[in-house]
């Protein structure tokens, strides 16, 4: 890793370069140590979720913002709630915290009515324990009570060694949930899906799962914690739960699964709101203001 910074620096001090911009807290940190190569150059610390849960890496993230944070220029978040962290916790000034959510570059084309989809509920998130997996296959059991035929999907790279895929087994429900790996093309199982579903616990910002969902008209079930509810309003575009409601969440899946009324007009609902707030074009122009006002203060 030094010798990739070693060649950034090398590369600053050969070209203009008049921003830096680093997601992920030890990129950040080694970059802030070794500010004194780059003088003229503002670093921007992007902040991809929300670091307020008492996990070691949250703790250890507040701990450096607290006492270094003066060697950063601005941040960006990519939810309100990140921000106030930031501010609240690690006494950033809040004029140097920018909010931008992630955006998409278009919305789906051809994207098939929910009702001639199969019953299929989608998650797409590496399996991990934040992202509360193994707790969600209680759900999932009560929803085959209710809906036997449903089919459930977990999309995403295995961070785990296959605790989840044991789990499923060891419920008995190796015939009704089926763990895709990482997929570099999602979009297939966006197309089938009745239901979206993201079971994390903690340690969101705004995520692009939930904005793609939203994109193919699905609507969404999840948990009304970090970022999640600056994306999804609970009944407009799908429903939120308080963390670890387990029962609501189960109720919330059937009934998007059994009401296709319901469920098309909240997925309907969603795929408007994206169009409207959540383009990647969007996200790139607020990045633009948020660079040249860095920029700016520097000069006054």
């Amino acid at each position: 890793m030094l010798g990739a910074f070693w060649r950034l620096i090398q590369h600053v001090h050969s070209h203009p370069v008049d921003v830096i911009y680093v997601c992920g807290a030890r990129a950040a940190l080694l970059l802030r140590l070794l500010r004194i190569f780059l003088p003229s150059v503002k670093l921007v610390h992007g902040v991809r979720w929300n670091p307020d849960s008492n996990s070691r890496l949250d703790r250890f993230f507040r701990l450096v913002e607290r006492f270094m944070h003066p060697l950063v220029d601005a941040w960006i978040t990519n939810s309100a709630i990140a921000k106030q962290t930031l501010v609240s916790r690690c006494g950033i000034p809040t004029e140097r915290v920018f909010v931008i959510y992630n955006g998409l570059e278009s919305l789906p084309a051809g994207v098939p009515p929910l009702s001639e989809r199969p019953l299929e509920v989608l998650t797409v998130a590496n399996l991990n324990p934040r992202k509360g997996h193994r707790e969600y296959l209680q759900v999932v059991r009560d929803v085959l009570k209710a809906v036997p035929d449903a089919k459930f999907a977990f999309v995403g790279r295995d961070d785990m060694n296959g605790e989840v895929q044991q789990a499923i087994a060891e419920a008995g429900l190796s015939g009704h949930v089926s763990c895709e790996g990482f997929q570099a093309d999602v979009s297939p199982w966006f197309r089938r899906a009745r239901v979206f579903v993201l079971p994390s616990l903690w340690n969101e910002g705004c995520p692009t799962a939930i904005l793609e969902a939203m994109s193919f008209a699905i609507p969404c079930v999840a948990f009304a914690m970090d970022g999640i509810p600056e994306l999804v309003e609970d009944g407009d575009h799908g429903i939120l739960l308080q963390r670890g409601d387990y029962s609501g969440m189960t109720a919330a899946i059937i009934r998007m699964l059994t009401d296709d009324g319901k469920a098309s007009k909240l997925g309907i609902r969603g795929r408007k709101r994206v169009h409207l707030h959540f383009s990647l074009e969007n996200t790139a122009a607020l990045h633009s203001v948020a660079f040249n006002k860095v920029l700016l203060s520097s000069s006054e």
